[in-house]
């Protein structure tokens, strides 16, 4: 729960407060009736707002795990693709880069050849 969640949450539970008080002395004072009344509805309103952030957070974050799980399935096939496109077209085969697969390159620079001994000529 973030703090801007936590202190809309404790302004909420002071309107409680005050409405809960206040039902006894609307009798007693009919100019806070009107008020007394758009209290009760507001807090009413804003449980009910608070309900549903919690219900739309939960959606997302089962939305989400179901995004992550899709995402590792969808890696693991492609991964599976890839793995049947090497062994047919080759390792190194420039074909790979049509689906999207980097071939196998060298490495760097290119092997040296050694240069074979000249033989010993016999004094």
């Amino acid at each position: 729960m973030s703090s801007d969640s936590k202190a809309a949450t404790a302004v909420i539970g002071r309107w409680k407060v005050m409405a809960t008080n206040l039902q006894s002395q609307v009798d007693k004072m009919p100019q806070l009736a009107g008020r007394y009344t758009e209290m009760v509805r507001m807090t009413s309103d804003a449980d009910a707002m608070e309900t549903r952030q919690a219900q739309l957070t939960a959606d997302l974050q089962e939305l989400n795990h179901q995004r992550r799980d899709l995402l590792k399935a969808g890696e693991d096939l492609r991964s599976r693709i890839g793995a049947i496109l090497k062994a047919e077209h080759g390792f190194t085969s420039e074909r790979l880069l049509e689906f999207g697969l980097k071939p196998r390159r060298g490495r760097g620079r290119g092997k040296k050849t050694q240069e074979q001994p000249a033989p010993a000529t016999a004094p």
